[in-house]
This record gives structure tokens, C-alpha cells and sequence, in this order.
């Protein structure tokens, strides 16, 4: 063997022994752990106030059985199997039935004047716990979640926030462990300044301030509407929506952390039974609107079943919560919204003008609801959506239901509030007839009589009604009376009463202060008012008034129940006055 030859061997087998002694190392690292070695990227958190996406930093591991400590894994690192978030797939989603998810990441704090905040921005998550050491080597644990009360949380807040090392210049390695039981879970945690959380808390709870706020109003308004109209709809509409609302509370963690704050067992109890409380009183308010009894007997009985069948499996489930429990309530939720489309469907296809109002204020909740299911059956990771959808569908759909329902029960009532108006009101001129004008009357004789204030009663005669009628017909006759209608409420207060009081008269009643001479001019302004052309009638006809003018001053010489003799004997006046002479105004004292 040449030199040359024997310097190349020996510097390949150098070489593959630096190799076997680096990969010995390695694996030495990668067994035993240590403080050096971290998978993901450490973070630095320096003046920009967040938020921070730990996406890049954070590593994961699930524990099958969700018993391993926290000291465990911190001396464990290295064998065990925590793999970095960012090489899998960032929502990636997690069943943790009966196993803990931990979470880890590495930071460090540059500027000693922003304080940290980790948020896990999810309601609903069963515990969640932040472990880390402080400078002398002790653990800080800070737990939150639905299982414990809000005096256990470090921040009472609608989901878990925890505070991170204040230490300047300290690399800090953070452990964060997740028990969330039935709902896969996807949601990532966040890093932010105090600053952020605060300015956040007050955004959101704007956000569900105003949803409430229109929520509780919408369902005021429903009762009240129940109450006046005697309608079923709406009382069943303020039943669904103050249900969906209420459930929205729980979901959203304000139930918890306002409502019940030292009761954690109802988080989970609420945030499951409320919303298939409002899911049946969905299908109910549905079928008092569109009563599908009178298509089909069976789908009919198919909601009722479905209806008693809710309640009673969310009661189950809160008392025995198991996984079976919780797919089947998915399930409930899926076939009444199928059923509730079903139903609505088959109204559209029937002709019933309703149901069309009812289809375009529940869309937008139906597909809100696909959200938070496909989360629950595992399909997609938790989003904005997911979070948000189902009030952003309700506050739509609250206005389009409530408007589709008044219209509903206004086209019910108008029949009666048409006949009811007849006996009040004129159909030809508008004005009231003599029964309520006589109401009045009464009330004004006794106003004078007690305070002595004056009063006049008018009677107006179309004295030319029947020769228009004569020559024109008796629509021209009928449009006299309308314009002569139109002419006499032109002069006078919104205070005053005008009605019709005959085929060719009319009655104005004044009360308040007045004088004689301020009666007259009144009259003299009608007269006036009739005698301006008007290309309503034809050849340009005036209206010719005569006018009887019955005055009351000073102390009442008239009882209430004196007012029916009062207005015949101005009406006998009137008649009086229509005997060709030139006089068209007459006052009289009462």
C-alpha cells in the first residue's frame, strides 16, 4: 500500500468515527433530555404587545392516559414523544376522552414594563393548567377550566388566562396541560400583553352586549305582542329565542362567570341542556306557526316525539355524560334540524304565505348551527366560527322571524280591527261617526261644568250635496263628500273632533280656551274653504256650507247626559237654515 493510499484510509475511517461518536451523542441528548435540546422555536417577547401565534414554538404530546406529572415530563423530555405542532398540521384535532393533552414552549421576556398573558380562547374546555419554574427552581401552577370555580381561576375571565414569568432576560420553558372530554379540541393557545387581554375582554363583551341586549328586547317586545294579539306564535318565538339566548350565555362562559361562578358542576350540565331546550322549543314555535297537522299526521307526531325526546336525553347526559351520551345529542340536534326543514318545506309547498318568513329567518341560524356540529362530530377544528356563528345567525334571524310574525298575526286581526273601526269610523270620509263623536261631547259638557271652560259644537251642511248628486250621480255625490271631509280638517286643531253626523252633515266639536268671535272666524274659514274650485268635481262646483254654531260660555247649562239633545237640536238648526236665504252662519247659546 502506497503512502497515498494509506493517508486516505486513515482519514475515512476518521471521518466515520467522528460520525458514529456524534450520532452517540445525539442519541445521548435525545434520550436523557435536557435543558439545552427544544423542538420548537423559543420565543422572544419584546415591546410588540401581541398578539402571539405559537405556532412555530409549540411542541405537543398526548397522554393516553392523562396521569403523567408534571415533574415526569420535564425530566422525560427527551423520550418522550413531543413532536412540533407546526411540522403536523396547526388545527390539528385532539380526542382526549381519557387522555390530557400537553402543550410546551420556550420564552423569553425582554421589556420588564409589558406583562404576559397565555389565553386559551376557547369556552367550555373541562381544565386547563400552565406549569412552569420560577428563578429558584419552584413550580408555579395555575389551573382554570368548566370543573373549577372561578375563585380556583387566576383571572375570572370567559376562558383560561394565565400569567407568564415577569422575569427579565430568563428563558422560561412552559408546560401546558388540556382535559377536554367528547369535543375533539383544536384550539391553539395565544400569547399577549395585559394590555391586549383587557382591550380584548372589552371588545367581546361589547360583541355580547349588543347580541343580548337585541335578543332581550326582541323577546320583550314578542310577550307583549303575545298579550295584545292573543297570539300563540309569538309566545312560542319569545319561548325559542330567550332559550337559544339563555343557552348562548352558557356556551359563551358568561353563565359561569356571572351566574353560577362558584357552581362549575352546572358548566357542563348547561352548556348541553340548554341548547336542546332551545332545539325543542324551535320545533314547537315551527309547528304552532305552520301547524303541519293539517298536511301530515305523521310528521306532525314526528316533531312532538322529537320535541319530548330532547329534554329528556340533555337530562340524562347531565346526570351520566358519557361519550355515547354526547354523540347521540349531536345526532337529536341533526335530525331536528332535517325535521324542522321538512316542515317548512312541506308550508312553501302548501301555499302558506307565512312560511316563507318562517324558511328566511331560520337559514341563517340552520347554517350556523353546521358549524359547532361538524366540530363536535370531529370534521373540522375550532374557528371563529365554531365560537361565534350561532349569534351571528340568531341576531339575523331575530328581526326577519319577528317581522314575518307580526305580519302573520296583522293579517289575522285585520279583519276584526276593520269591523271594529266601522263602528267608530266613517268608511266614506274617514271621520268618526256619531257614537264616539257623542263620547266626546259628554266628556267636554262635563269638563265645562267643573272648570267652567267654554265649548261649540258646529253641525256643517253641504247644502248643494243633492243637486251634485242630482245632475252627476251618486259618485260625484260621494266625492263631495270627501273633498267637503278634507276641507273642514284643513282649518281646524288636531285637538278639535269632526265627524260625520248624517248623509250630508258634519259636526265639529271645540273645547279650550275660545271666544264667540274666535268661533265665527272658524266658520267664516270653512265657508272660505268651500267655496275654492276644485278639479274633483266637475264644471268646477263649489261646496256650499251652512253652518250652526252652538256656543257655550260662562257656567254650563247642559248635563253631560245632555249631549244626544244637544247635537239634535244643532242639527234641526242646520236643517233650518237651508231654506234659500243668504245667512250661511247662525250661533246659538247653549
Amino acid at each position: 500500500m502506497s503512502n497515498v493510499q494509506a493517508l486516505n484510509f486513515w482519514r475515512a475511517a476518521l471521518a466515520r468515527g467522528v460520525k458514529a461518536l456524534a450520532g452517540a451523542v445525539f442519541l445521548q441528548v435525545l434520550l436523557l433530555g435536557g435543558p439545552a435540546w427544544a423542538g420548537g422555536e423559543a420565543l422572544t417577547l419584546g415591546r410588540d404587545k401581541g398578539p402571539v401565534a405559537l405556532t412555530q414554538a409549540l411542541e405537543y404530546w398526548v397522554d393516553a392516559g392523562g396521569r403523567t406529572p408534571v415533574e415526569q415530563i420535564e425530566a422525560g423530555t427527551g423520550r418522550l414523544p413531543f413532536a412540533a405542532v407546526v411540522a403536523v398540521v396547526a388545527d390539528k384535532k385532539y380526542r382526549l376522552d381519557d387522555a390530557a393533552l400537553w402543550l410546551r414552549f420556550d420564552a423569553t421576556v425582554q421589556d420588564p414594563l409589558v406583562h404576559w398573558k397565555l389565553e386559551l380562547p376557547m369556552s367550555g374546555v373541562d381544565k386547563v393548567a400552565l406549569y412552569y419554574r420560577d428563578s429558584l427552581g419552584r413550580w408555579v401552577v395555575q389551573q382554570a377550566g368548566d370543573t373549577l370555580p372561578m375563585s380556583a381561576w387566576p383571572l375570572p375571565a370567559r376562558y383560561p388566562v394565565f400569567s407568564l414569568n415577569h422575569e427579565v432576560g430568563a428563558s422560561v420553558r412552559y408546560y401546558l396541560r388540556v382535559e377536554h372530554a367528547r369535543v375533539p379540541f383544536s384550539t391553539l393557545p395565544r400569547v399577549l400583553s395585559a394590555e391586549r387581554v383587557t382591550t380584548s375582554r372589552q371588545l367581546e363583551h361589547l360583541f355580547l352586549g349588543a347580541y343580548f341586549g337585541l335578543a332581550l328586547l326582541v323577546t320583550v317586545l314578542a310577550l307583549i305582542n303575545a298579550a295584545a294579539y292573543r297570539d300563540r306564535g309569538f309566545a312560542t318565538y319569545a319561548v325559542y329565542l330567550g332559550t337559544f339566548a339563555s343557552s348562548q350565555a352558557a356556551f359563551k362562559g358568561l353563565g359561569g362567570l356571572y351566574l353560577w361562578p362558584e357552581l362549575p358542576q352546572l358548566n357542563n350540565m348547561t352548556i348541553v341542556l340548554l341548547p336542546l331546550l332551545a332545539a325543542a322549543a324551535a320545533l314547537w314555535f315551527v309547528r304552532t306557526v305552520t301547524t303541519p297537522g293539517r298536511f301530515f299526521r305523521a310528521l306532525d307526531w314526528l316533531i312532538l316525539a322529537l320535541m319530548g325526546l330532547a329534554p329528556l336525553v340533555g337530562l340524562l347526559d347531565a346526570v351520566f355524560p358519557t361519550p355515547e351520551s354526547f354523540a347521540l345529542i349531536n345526532i337529536l340536534v341533526s335530525a331536528g334540524m332535517v325535521v324542522l326543514l321538512m316542515v317548512v318545506g312541506v308550508s312553501l309547498v302548501e301555499g302558506d304565505r307565512h312560511a316563507r318568513w318562517i324558511a328566511l329567518g331560520f337559514l341563517p341560524i340552520i347554517l350556523a348551527t353546521l358549524f359547532p356540529l361538524l366540530r363536535n362530530f370531529g370534521l373540522i377544528a375550532s374557528s371563529f366560527l365554531t365560537q361565534n356563528a350561532l349569534i351571528l345567525g340568531s341576531a339575523v334571524e331575530a328581526p326577519i322571524l319577528f317581522y314575518g310574525l307580526l305580519r302573520r298575526v296583522t293579517r289575522r286581526v285585520e279583519p276584526s280591527t276593520r269591523a271594529s273601526t266601522l263602528r267608530t269610523t266613517d268608511p266614506l270620509t274617514g271621520l268618526l261617526t256619531t257614537r264616539p263623536l257623542l263620547a266626546r261631547l259628554r266628556q267636554a259638557l262635563s269638563t265645562s261644568e267643573r272648570y267652567q271652560q267654554p265649548c261649540a259644537l258646529l253641525v256643517i251642511d253641504l247644502s248643494n250635496h243633492a243637486r251634485l248628486q242630482l245632475e252627476h250621480g251618486r259618485e260625484i255625490g260621494d266625492r263631495a263628500m270627501v273633498v267637503a271631509a278634507a276641507r273642514i280638517l284643513a282649518v281646524t286643531r288636531p285637538t278639535d273632533t269632526v265627524a260625520r253626523v248624517g248623509d250630508r252633515h258634519f259636526a265639529l266639536l271645540l273645547e279650550g280656551p275660545m271666544t264667540s268671535d274666535s268661533v265665527n272666524r272658524l266658520a267664516t274659514k270653512i265657508l272660505a274653504s268651500g267655496l275654492r274650485t276644485t278639479t274633483e268635481l266637475p264644471d268646477a262646483d263649489p261646496l256650499q256650507f251652512h253652518i250652526a254654531i252652538g256656543y257655550l260660555a260662562g257656567p254650563a247649562r247642559l248635563a253631560p247626559e245632555q249631549a244626544q239633545a244637544c247635537l239634535d237640536r244643532m242639527m234641526q238648526v242646520a236643517k233650518e237654515m237651508n231654506d234659500g236665504s243668504r245667512k250661511a252662519i247662525r250661533m246659538i247659546q247653549l
